[in-house]
């Protein structure tokens, strides 16, 4: 989240001529409204992907194998673009974020480019997953039907590839989690939001990661970030209109 490069003048940041102290009130509006689509683009995606999934591919139940797979070519190819979608919308957020905290001019400090950090690492585990799931729709996830023809051994590794995927989210969820607490603190040092998401980013970041303190528990957690997102989105487009 964008809280980390706070004061820091970058090309990767800011304007190349100008440092973001000085980011005009057209600017500001741009980016507030960036991050605002992000993160909206980055919630639809992730809401849209069970609908999209059920009408293409069906229900394969709790234990897919190779038949199904093999008789549903599609699935993979929409689950990897939600995915990207997801993680692409989330890095617009953060990297909007990032440059409107440091056009605060506030000096930089080691936890706060953890937190940006750990940001752009949430958003990109998402594309991993999206890698996960595309490689089973490949010449070499094909090649799995022949490795192992047995139906129970495809259905093993089937759930291990969903257990691999899950622990990339694990990885997005707690990342994600250090972001939103940045957010929370060093955002709103930095003016970038307020009181009310600054408490909603506390929550989510807790939700996110409080899950894993109870064994064997779905993960139901991890939609505590995305759902901030949907709400930070909304806010910031909110305040892209009226950003001076």
């Amino acid at each position: 989240m964008g809280i980390m490069n706070e004061g820091v003048t970058s090309p990767s940041i800011g304007s190349a001529s100008a440092p973001e102290g000085v980011l005009d009130g057209e600017l500001r509006r741009r980016l507030y409204r960036t991050a605002g689509l992000g993160g909206v683009g980055a919630a639809v995606a992730w809401m849209a992907q069970p609908v999209l999934v059920a009408l293409v591919a069906g229900d394969a139940g709790d234990r897919p194998d190779f038949a199904y797979i093999e008789s549903h070519p599609f699935s993979g190819v929409i689950e990897g673009a939600i995915f990207s979608a997801i993680g692409v919308g989330l890095l617009f957020l953060v990297l909007a974020v990032g440059r409107l905290a440091a056009a605060s001019g506030v000096p930089t400090s080691t936890s706060a480019i953890v937190g940006h950090t750990l940001g752009i690492a949430g958003a990109l585990a998402w594309l991993v997953v999206a890698g996960v799931f595309l490689a089973q729709y490949t010449s070499v996830g094909f090649a799995l039907g022949d490795a192992a023809p047995d139906r129970a051994l495809q259905v093993g590794l089937y759930q291990l590839l969903a257990v691999v995927a899950t622990g990339l989210l694990v990885v997005y969820a707690v990342c994600f989690a250090g972001w939103l607490i940045a957010l929370a603190f060093a955002g709103r040092r930095r003016g970038v939001v307020g009181w009310p998401l600054s408490i909603l980013a506390l929550l989510a970041a807790g939700a996110s990661i409080v899950q894993f303190l109870v064994p064997f528990a779905p993960p139901l957690g991890l939609i505590a970030g995305i759902g901030f997102a949907f709400v930070a989105g909304i806010s910031f487009l909110i305040t892209s209109r009226r950003a001076a």
